[in-house]
């Protein structure tokens, strides 16, 4: 069942990615068809490679990172609607915790489509709203409040890590030890910051597999 599932949504996710791709051209093309306005071949490989200087690592991490959370469903959804850390992945493993659900289990996968869904529909709405009354509330908002705001993000993979965390202490700790021993030492031996997520992610794979054999080696 899971197995037809998958196939499913591979499927109509190849379908439905693919539009969300096209459809990012569709302003391009207008500007140029209707004012003439288009960059130079030169112009716009520059600026592709601002922005893959800028975010290209993340193209690898966030696939790695988050797929075992987000699932199928969760994954194209959330390279078409954005705001997979911030939004979908929360959104997503809070639901798997109310309903007892796992990730990567059929439950898991049904659930998980539902709650990134609502996610979408959620966040939609209040971002049209934010959006019209926004620029006349939050200048209103005390300084202290505003401020706050830069923190929100590090407050959502906070919260991911700790509702996590219970489910393999070990690969939890050894996760947490090699990230900060990341940040704080490659820096200083010359590794460009760009990496530092790559390396982190993997620190992560390595320690959830030596907590899987550990586990099993004490079970046996």
């Amino acid at each position: 069942m899971s197995k037809d599932f998958n196939s499913y949504i591979i499927r109509l996710g190849t379908v439905t990615v693919s539009f969300a791709i096209v459809a990012n051209f569709i302003p391009a093309l207008w500007l140029w068809f209707r004012y003439g306005a288009v960059p130079t071949f030169s112009e716009i490989m520059t600026m592709w490679g601002m922005v893959a200087a800028a975010f290209g690592m993340s193209w690898l991490v966030q696939n790695l990172s988050y797929y075992g959370g987000l699932g199928s469903v969760g994954t194209y959804v959330s390279w078409v609607s954005g705001t997979a850390a911030d939004i979908r992945m929360p959104g997503i493993t809070m639901a798997h915790k109310v309903t007892g659900t796992e990730a990567n289990t059929p439950e898991g996968d049904a659930i998980g489509a539902m709650a990134v869904s609502t996610t979408v529909f959620v966040s939609v709405t209040l971002i049209s709203i934010f959006s019209v009354i926004g620029s006349a509330i939050i200048p209103l908002f005390p300084e202290s409040v505003k401020t706050s705001f830069n923190y929100i993000q590090p407050a959502l993979f906070a919260s991911v890590y700790a509702s996590m965390f219970p489910k393999d202490l070990l690969a939890a700790v050894l996760t947490l030890l090699g990230s900060y021993a990341a940040f704080v030492y490659l820096p200083a031996l010359g590794m460009p910051k760009v990496y530092l997520m790559l390396v982190t992610v993997g620190l992560g794979m390595i320690a959830g597999y030596l907590g899987f054999r550990l586990k099993n080696k004490l079970a046996l």
